[in-house]
């Protein structure tokens, strides 16, 4: 089955970005296609400038290891709104846009967005 994932939602402050990231490990580990896009805040998320404590939640980690198995991509226009470019996000996401965002949906047997 071939999901996608629509996180809006930044790094902190609220709980759906590691809803979101626990939900993929298990899209995953079920064996499914995963294709995994930032939009609106969640273009923050690709920032590799993230730097949490070492007793915070890391959504850095759990990205680079989702990024082994799925594709990450991050909304360009949705990230030049919020200074987000592709000059300072981590090597595990994609700049792209809502086009491929279009492409996704209309391929996809799931759609989830969180």
């Amino acid at each position: 089955m071939n999901f996608v994932l629509v996180i809006t939602s930044g790094p902190y402050g609220d709980s759906r970005l590691k809803l979101a990231l626990d939900l993929s490990v298990s899209i995953l580990k079920a064996g499914h296609h995963l294709k995994i896009f930032l939009y609106s805040d969640g273009v923050y998320n690709a920032l590799k400038t993230i730097s949490p404590a070492s007793d915070e939640f890391n959504p850095q980690s759990i990205f680079s290891e989702l990024a082994r198995q799925s594709k990450i991509y991050f909304c360009e226009s949705a990230g030049l709104r919020r200074g987000v470019d592709k000059s300072c996000t981590s090597k595990d996401f994609t700049c792209s846009g809502l086009g491929e965002l279009s492409d996704m949906i209309k391929n996809a047997d799931r759609v989830i967005s969180l």
